[in-house]
């Protein structure tokens, strides 16, 4: 009798399942207007640890031995490059083990990176001496160049480092901060720079602090490094517990006091956020030192331009995380998205955007792929975002698929196209370009290169439009290399209703 009355029945039960798919459909466009749509558009084939955005537009997704003592043993160090606009991948022969080190890019674009694995970590059920040895650090260093596609072995550094920051300075040179030397220790305050004019590598001794690893810098207006307290973990137990601001010119320190939940800032990511004219850093989630499977919803935002800069809190995040993938937008909204609600585990399918002009969340859709440890998010020039990796604790699985985001602003109407503008720019300048829609805000954001949550190059730098008339609009590009380091920047035009126009690379020098 039952089957007889479903099947008595099933052209009213398919009816209604149609209409509950067209009317699905018919919100559709309006749920992808408020919320952005996540797309899966390939599988890269590689354990993405390292992911950076070149001036060509293609991403390096860097693996070397990928977290895998196999991998390391037989010497297959790989590295990817993913052009999103063919979604096609290439091979690129690595020389060294460079899983686990630190990469910036030079003011030509090239990507310097420096340091990586030495060993792999030996756990003490498994050591002859009964103890733990933790992984350890390589000296060399090489660069990437994104023409090309190949890797250039140059000077190594004076010491070994594993988990290290590098950042560029206004000067064009790098420093080279923190990380696990070759015995597994951590490099207790040495400091190094890079040179590009000639590729060497000097100890300053005089700039002697003590760091986590992957300790989260970011490059001031006035020149001065901030250190917002995101690291990943080996150290910070001992150093480096509370954020400030770092003078080069005297190696002197100003504590920045007041953030909440001060112990849970590993894993946590920070961004100064957009425009960077008005110095404002924030600090999304994170957790406790160690493989605690505790998090904090935290943010904590701080304006560096106050004589006594100090954090305040700001709105909650959807789940406490860890691991949060935090992204600029030329719309000066920053996408938070995936994260781990434990360590390493409980991938969170949670994302919502930023609004720094309100210190607000908006929800956004959210992420089909998982994204903890070893994952990345990065600003592509269309202007969607793309995450690649992420490495569960369980089984030591990486996930390899590449998901891209298409956020809300890309549903609001055309994208305004641009033209004339010119390739090399110079800071301090005027330049005119030409464009088929009224223009609102211009933006020069620099690309990312990503790993650990630790991305010192990521900004936004407003290139404030003084004139528009008709098709031609005349913008001022900020003169203070602290602010706008030379480097090749994705040039946005945003129109009235925050659509941004496809990226225009643009050097600026």
């Amino acid at each position: 009798m039952v089957a007889v009355a479903i099947a008595a029945n099933g052209p009213v039960v398919a009816a209604q399942a149609k209409s509950r798919i067209e009317q699905r459909r018919a919100h559709e466009p309006l749920r992808t207007a408020e919320l952005g749509l996540w797309e899966t558009v390939g599988n890269a084939k590689t354990r993405a640890v390292h992911a950076a955005v070149l001036r060509t537009g293609k991403v390096l997704l860097v693996s070397g031995s990928g977290n895998d003592q196999h991998n390391f043993d037989t010497r297959k160090f790989t590295s990817t490059v993913w052009d999103p606009t063919s979604n096609t991948y290439a091979k690129v022969v690595t020389p060294v083990d460079l899983f686990c080190g630190g990469h910036a890019f030079l003011p030509d674009g090239r990507l310097l990176i420096a340091g990586g694995t030495r060993k792999y970590e030996v756990l003490a059920n498994k050591s002859p001496d009964g103890t733990k040895h933790e992984f350890s650090g390589l000296p060399d260093a090489v660069i990437f160049d994104p023409v090309t596609q190949t890797y250039e072995k140059v000077a190594s550094m004076s010491r070994s480092r594993w988990y290290p920051t590098l950042l560029t300075l206004a000067s064009g040179k790098v420093l080279a901060l923190s990380g696990l030397d070759e015995n597994g220790n951590l490099v207790s305050g040495w400091t190094e720079m890079f040179d590009p004019a000639n590729n060497t590598w000097t100890d300053r001794a005089d700039l002697r602090r003590v760091w986590p690893t992957y300790p989260a810098m970011t490059l001031t207006a006035d020149g001065k490094l901030f250190y917002s307290g995101s690291n990943a973990g080996y150290g910070s137990l001992e150093v480096g517990r509370t954020p400030g601001l770092w003078d080069l010119s005297d190696n002197s320190f100003q504590f920045v006091n007041g953030l909440d939940d001060p112990t849970q800032t590993e894993t946590s990511m920070s961004v100064l956020l957009p425009p960077a004219q008005y110095q404002r850093v924030a600090l999304f989630g994170g957790g406790p030192v160690g493989d605690d499977d505790a998090a904090t919803a935290r943010t904590g935002l701080v304006d560096l331009t106050a004589s006594t800069p100090s954090w305040t809190r700001g709105p909650d995040l959807a789940e406490a995380k860890r691991y949060p993938g935090t992204v600029i937008l030329p719309d000066d909204t920053v996408l938070v998205t995936g994260g781990g609600l434990g360590y390493r585990s409980h991938d969170s399918h949670t994302a919502q955007i930023f609004h720094p002009d309100t210190n607000t969340f908006t929800d956004a859709a959210g992420p089909r792929i998982g994204r903890d440890y070893h994952s990345e998010a990065v600003l592509l020039p269309d202007a969607r975002v793309a995450t690649f990796g992420s490495n569960p604790l369980k089984d030591n699985k990486f996930e390899t698929r590449v998901e891209v985001y298409s956020p809300p602003y890309l549903f609001r109407g055309p994208r305004p196209t641009i033209s004339g503008v010119p390739e090399q720019i110079t800071v301090g300048s005027t330049i005119e370009l030409t464009s088929d829609q009224e223009i609102n805000n211009v933006r020069l954001v620099r690309p990312s290169a990503v790993t650990h949550l630790t991305d010192t190059e990521q900004r936004s730098v407003a290139a404030p439009v003084v004139a528009q008339n008709g098709t031609k609009v005349t913008i001022e590009i900020p003169k203070n290399a602290n602010l706008l380091p030379s480097d090749w920047y994705m040039l946005f035009a945003v129109n009235s209703v925050g659509v941004p126009s496809l990226a225009a690379w643009v050097h600026i020098v």
